[in-house]
């Protein structure tokens, strides 16, 4: 029998994975974050251009939340989370990544709420060695979504203003971040005093504190009433349509996610006033292709790297991924949520 060059190193795992188990944190039937249940499963073995990566860190993210509430279309049970780990074996064709320290985003469930997830290898970022795990899985997705949203979304000009909401969460902290990277003047909203404290930290020129109701003429105010060249807007039905009311002419509304639930219509009017646009973007049409992906997350690394990135951490064990989940969606969260799975010198780093 002939193997492919580095398979044979992946055949005890692979025969070992049909008792093993791990532990995971598994949604069985949709529904609010108590249907997050943690325990044993069997340990997936990756196929043909995949690899298993034993998970370090899990991004808590919205993307988990629409997938455990059935928003995004998913086969029951799953097994929700992104973002870093150490490859520990490969399919064929995918043996090149043994051993490597990865994160990875990609389309589905993801998987990472467990001690191993299976990943295909095309959708596997690689880190360099001045990049901790912790911190690329406190970045990737949410630096992914800040860099194509400020760079790639609203044509803008250096000293524009735009608005920021939520700016001292996890996606909010970096959308400012890069915004001021680009030289852009940006004004944050935020719920209470303490996280205004961390939007500034950020980088936020101006920040408005607001249960989110009236946030428009405070912007008027700010701008000497003309508005802002571009909204970046994650909450959704609760600040969408107030948003065009400081939207300046030929201004951009960017509504990348919904918090508060997707806005009920939209009166195309609202547009019209002034020549302003709308786009709902997705992270995962920017980031189609394989190069593209890398591309645009070696940019956000090497931001890391310069420590250009200030980041922003809370840390929970796997065990609490239900109430990591809760904490998000209520919005009590600063930064960037992350479970703890396995601690990065635990992990075998070949």
């Amino acid at each position: 029998m002939t193997f492919r060059a580095g398979l044979l190193l992946t055949l005890p795992l692979l025969a070992v994975a049909e008792t093993a188990e791990m532990l995971a944190g598994v949604v069985q039937e949709h529904g609010d974050s108590g249907v997050i249940k943690v325990m044993r499963q069997p340990l997936p073995s990756p196929g043909p251009g995949e690899v298993q990566v034993q998970i370090a860190y899990a991004g808590v993210n919205f993307i988990d939340i629409y997938f455990r509430e059935g928003t995004y279309a998913s086969t029951l049970p799953l097994v929700p989370g992104l973002e870093g780990g150490v490859v520990q074996s490969a399919g064929p064709g995918a043996e090149v990544w043994l051993g490597r320290r990865v994160a990875f985003v990609h389309k589905g469930a993801g998987g990472a709420y467990a001690e191993f997830a299976i990943v295909p290898a095309a959708r596997l970022v690689p880190l360099g060695s001045e990049v901790e795990l912790r911190d690329a899985a406190a970045v990737l997705l949410q630096g992914l979504t800040a860099q194509y949203l400020v760079d790639d979304t609203i044509r803008l000009q250096r000293n524009d203003t735009v608005l920021v909401h939520a700016g001292a969460g996890g996606t909010g902290r970096l959308i400012i971040q890069v915004a001021k990277l680009r030289g852009l003047r940006v004004i944050a909203t935020v719920s209470c005093k303490e996280k205004a404290a961390v939007a500034q930290a950020a980088g936020a020129d101006e920040v408005i504190i607001s249960d989110y109701t009236t946030f428009a003429s405070e912007v008027l105010q700010m701008t000497q009433n003309k508005g802002v060249a571009a909204i970046y807007d994650g909450i959704g039905n609760m600040t969408f349509l107030q948003g065009f009311s400081c939207l300046q002419p030929r201004g951009g509304m960017v509504l990348f996610g919904a918090s508060s639930g997707f806005p009920r219509s939209v009166n195309l009017d609202v547009l019209a006033k002034g020549s302003k646009s709308l786009v709902r973007p997705t992270l995962f049409d920017f980031i189609a292709q394989d190069a593209e992906l890398r591309t645009r997350a070696a940019m956000v690394m090497g931001w890391v790297q310069a420590k250009q990135l200030k980041l922003q951490t809370t840390i929970l064990p796997l065990s609490d991924a239900a109430e990591a989940q809760r904490r998000l969606q209520s919005r009590e969260t600063t930064g960037k949520l992350l479970l703890e799975v396995r601690r990065p010198e635990a992990s075998s780093e070949l």
